[in-house]
């Protein structure tokens, strides 16, 4: 068992032989990520984990997160920003750089949407962690998980082996997440096309599909409900308009027998509190409950 290595990932102290380089000490998000990514795009990585690039021989190897280059952002002027204000790190100058050939390696469908779905909402919030533009962070979850895979004080463990083993947890995650990204920009096309179809108040779907991210898109009002197959059982009725919601009388009603006496849905099974969501046994048990909330007393 190689303990330098992690899968194609290779550490060596050997500045000659490596064909790419990155800052020694503490790792951050940014250029662990950036290891994996650029593991998906060359065939072997080989590693030098350095304090300083110079008197280093550069030519012809991939350093990022130090020395100033390429696909480093510690210069006095930065590398580069979004139109948003968040300054580009190594893995957002790699993203930018290499992405969509990555993307076109998987044979996704849709390379320039994935593409700007990934850059929007995860790289850019690696960036902005790393460069420490705390204000994009307040109401996004920061990916930095990374930090926690560091030596703590009181742990015998060398530098390079915490290292690899962030590199097994940023894998994981990345891997998730571009399948996650994958899926809902597809998810986004399909709703899209159905809300733009649709000559009724609601649209229906035999399973479930994630929804939120394509409403941003829908600038109409004639779709107001989506009727999804749960995985639990039976069918939900989602209110999809932000201003949109299920009658208060119906909310207020104290138990199930009286939500179901008042709408006169017998397989109505779940009504939340903030009248955005019920749930029905049957297709036909949503359709009349949709019914039920547009007649206008």
């Amino acid at each position: 068992m190689n303990l330098n290595k992690y899968k194609n990932i290779q550490l060596t102290k050997n500045t000659d032989e490596a064909n790419c380089i990155t800052h020694s000490g503490r790792f951050h998000i940014d250029d662990v990520i950036a290891t994996i990514f650029l593991s998906k795009l060359k065939k072997d990585i080989i590693l030098a984990r350095v304090p300083t690039t110079e008197n280093i021989n550069t030519e012809n190897k991939t350093v990022y997160d130090i020395g100033f280059g390429e696909f480093d952002h510690h210069q006095k002027s930065r590398n580069g920003k979004r139109k948003n204000g968040i300054y580009y790190s190594s893995i957002g100058l790699l993203w930018n750089k290499f992405g969509k050939k990555y993307l076109e390696s998987l044979n996704v469908n849709n390379v320039e949407k994935v593409f700007e779905y990934m850059d929007n909402e995860l790289i850019q919030y690696i960036d902005a962690t790393d460069n420490m533009q705390t204000e994009y962070l307040e109401n996004k979850i920061s990916p930095d998980f990374i930090k926690l895979c560091n030596p703590e004080w009181n742990e015998n463990i060398t530098e390079d082996r915490a290292f690899l083993n962030a590199l097994s947890l940023a894998d994981a995650f990345w891997d998730v997440y571009i399948k996650h990204a994958i899926a809902e920009v597809e998810a986004i096309d399909i709703i899209l096309k159905k809300l733009n179809e649709s000559n009724e108040c609601f649209i229906i779907f035999d399973y479930e599909i994630p929804f939120r991210k394509a409403i941003k898109f829908y600038n109409e009002n004639k779709v107001r409900y989506i009727i999804l197959k749960s995985r639990r059982d039976g069918y939900e009725i989602r209110t999809l308009l932000n201003n949109y919601k299920f009658k208060e009388e119906l909310v207020n009603c104290t138990s199930i027998d009286s939500s179901r006496e008042l709408t006169g849905v017998d397989d109505l099974i779940y009504v939340d509190n903030n009248a955005k969501l019920c749930c029905t046994k049957t297709l036909d048990g949503a359709l009349k409950l949709v019914k039920y909330n547009e007649v206008k007393k």
